[in-house]
């Protein structure tokens, strides 16, 4: 039996919801479909990490730094009476939720009404919080709007929104099919959540990283920003959690959508599904892939 054989039967044991697995490794790709549906899903927050890599392309390519405050991007769309703390806010401390406010910044779509609650207008909203603690020193506070934030900058260095920039620089390479993303009100890319991609396409996402960046020969993604995406040891990275030891990192949304990614073996799995067994998954199957 096969370790995506094991993958397959460990979710049919422990859940009734599962959708599809996948796995795509230098031999090949492989899926299971546990029930018919839609091709493509909603991924949730793996959206995050996605738009952390349109940072990445962009800094390889000198044309932003992780290190550069969210304010000499979007100074236009600061209202006024701003908290003038957001000038201090750089994009490292959004990517890992680390801006300085607290949760009343975030807008989640997946379980909010913004237009009842009056924050139609994501960017006015976001912008106008308060910075209650030091950025990038203060508590994780885990914000969808964060990924919005980074997807407006995004937008204004390539004058394209960022699902149309990950489109042509990163969804077409990986051959992807079928996807979609969800906008705001003004039709800009959510980019934190609402990306609909299928099993297969989020596999050669995670087997490109799993790779070094490279997909079919192209290089996509630098190796540094790799490392720095994935974060510290078991620490949350751009839209990443590393594990403890280093040797394989993880990508993931509600409801227990996740890419698996394994360097070492230059490999990926990909789980979709609701109320997925991930804690199963990450002691009983994950070890299977480290061997």
């Amino acid at each position: 039996m096969t370790h995506f054989d094991e993958l397959v039967r460990f979710i049919r044991a422990n859940t009734d919801g599962a959708y599809m697995a996948a796995e795509m490794t230098d031999g090949g790709y492989t899926e299971h479909q546990f029930r018919p549906g839609a091709g493509a899903h909603n991924v949730y927050s793996i959206s995050k990490s996605v738009t952390g890599c349109a940072a990445g392309i962009l800094e390889a390519e000198g044309r932003l730094r992780d290190t550069d405050t969210v304010y000499s991007y979007l100074a236009p769309f600061f209202p006024a009476g701003y908290d003038e703390r957001w000038e201090l806010v750089t994009l490292r401390d959004v990517m890992l939720h680390r801006t300085g406010v607290d949760n009343s910044a975030n807008i989640d779509v997946d379980v909010m009404d913004f237009w009842a609650d009056g924050h139609s207008d994501f960017l006015a909203h976001v912008l106008s919080r308060p910075i209650v603690h030091a950025p990038g020193k203060g508590p994780f506070v885990y914000c969808d709007t964060n990924y919005y934030l980074i997807g407006r900058v995004i937008e204004v260095v390539t004058g394209m929104t960022c699902g149309a920039f990950l489109q042509a620089r990163l969804f077409d390479p990986l051959k992807w099919r079928g996807n979609a993303w969800g906008t705001c009100p003004q039709n800009h890319t959510l980019c934190g959540t609402g990306l609909f991609a299928t099993a297969r396409d989020l596999c050669a996402y995670g087997y490109m990283l799993a790779c070094g960046g490279t997909y079919e020969g192209n290089r996509l993604l630098t190796p540094e920003w790799i490392t720095k995406a994935r974060g510290e040891n078991g620490a949350y990275g751009y839209g990443f959690t590393n594990s403890g030891d280093g040797r394989w990192f993880f990508t993931g949304g509600m409801y227990g959508q996740g890419v698996y990614i394994f360097p070492e073996r230059r490999t990926s799995i990909c789980v979709l599904g609701h109320d997925m067994p991930i804690e199963g998954i990450n002691k009983e199957i994950v070890p299977l892939y480290l061997d």
